[in-house]
């Protein structure tokens, strides 16, 4: 691929301590991406990982073309995101999970939803359509109260706001993420508010999702800050911070 090009798509994988996997994701996203007709990029944002995730991504980056590390602190996934999403040059910004827990191929329905004139479209686990494999029934009771409280607080209307897999188009990503105040994992929220606000069409759309082990959400600690970056998505709001 000419990386002069300016892409149709920007893939974003944000990735903290994904050693043991971040070069088979990149392997099985670039193989499906080369089949494909239209240009691409790979964005990998590190977030000051404490393995070899970055040093393996650079190496892959020498044979694998079209794939790009962007390396920052540690500061969460949803600042890791916004770096990523404000740094990508594709007319369509893909978010990705470093585990693909959801397959790959999806995408390919990502960008039909997205070429019908849909301004963001988000995987979503729980709508009629949606198939789950292997997920723990802890984790599944768990993210139903978050987004009891996600409606209750914030965005009505979404079944699942924390899937990792959202497309969006380049005018919203640059719009909606350079407004994100949010560092951690409640990031998803905070877009889709100000989605609403900015008057964005959003797509719930069915995927299928496998559980991967491995996951670096922290049960009590990220539930806890989940929480309150909700909350705080309120506040800002009513201070005007989103101005």
């Amino acid at each position: 691929m000419d990386t002069s090009e300016r892409p149709h798509i920007s893939v974003i994988i944000p990735a903290f301590n994904e050693a043991g996997r971040i070069v088979s994701t990149l392997n099985r996203v670039v193989a499906y991406l080369r089949t494909q007709t239209y240009t691409w990029e790979i964005l990998v944002v590190d977030d000051g990982s404490e393995d070899d995730t970055a040093s393996l991504v650079s190496d892959a980056a020498q044979n694998l073309n079209g794939v790009r590390l962007l390396r920052r602190d540690h500061y969460g996934k949803g600042w890791t995101v916004r770096a990523g999403m404000l740094e990508a040059r594709g007319r369509y910004r893909f978010m990705c999970d470093a585990d693909l827990a959801m397959p790959i191929e999806w995408l390919e329905t990502f960008l039909e939803k997205m070429d019908s004139g849909i301004d963001i479209v988000i995987g979503s686990r729980e709508i009629v359509g949606a198939r789950r494999y292997d997920e723990p029934i802890y984790r599944h009771f768990r993210g139903r109260i978050f987004n009891w409280v996600v409606r209750a607080v914030a965005v009505r209307g979404f079944q699942d706001t924390q899937c990792g897999f959202k497309c969006f188009r380049e005018d919203a990503a640059d719009r909606l993420f350079v407004r994100q105040r949010t560092r951690g994992m409640g990031f998803d929220v905070e877009i889709l508010y100000l989605a609403a606000k900015a008057g964005y069409s959003v797509l719930e759309m069915p995927v299928e999702w496998h559980h991967q082990p491995g996951s670096k959400v922290r049960p009590g600690i990220d539930s806890i800050d989940m929480f309150k970056d909700t909350l705080l998505i309120r506040l800002r709001d009513l201070l005007g911070r989103y101005r």
